[in-house]
């Protein structure tokens, strides 16, 4: 039989590593200093998803009320 020059990765460690992408995505367009409203939309997804997300995971994301500059 021939080798398969790719290595397979079990679906757990598959889960795991999707896990971990997300949340280094999240937390560079955090430390880019995009709002969390902004990351939404660069991601194509809900704000409460994102919002939900970065609370379940601890996810340090600087908060800027509405309407206050920094």
């Amino acid at each position: 039989t021939k080798r398969s020059k790719y290595i397979v990765e079990q679906w757990n460690e598959m889960l795991q590593r999707h896990k971990r992408e997300r949340i280094e995505a999240l937390q560079s367009l955090s430390e880019s200093g995009y709002t969390q409203t902004q990351a939404a939309k660069i991601l194509g997804c809900k704000l409460s998803k994102l919002n939900t997300y970065v609370k379940r995971y601890d996810i340090d994301w600087k908060v800027i009320r509405q309407g206050v500059r920094s």
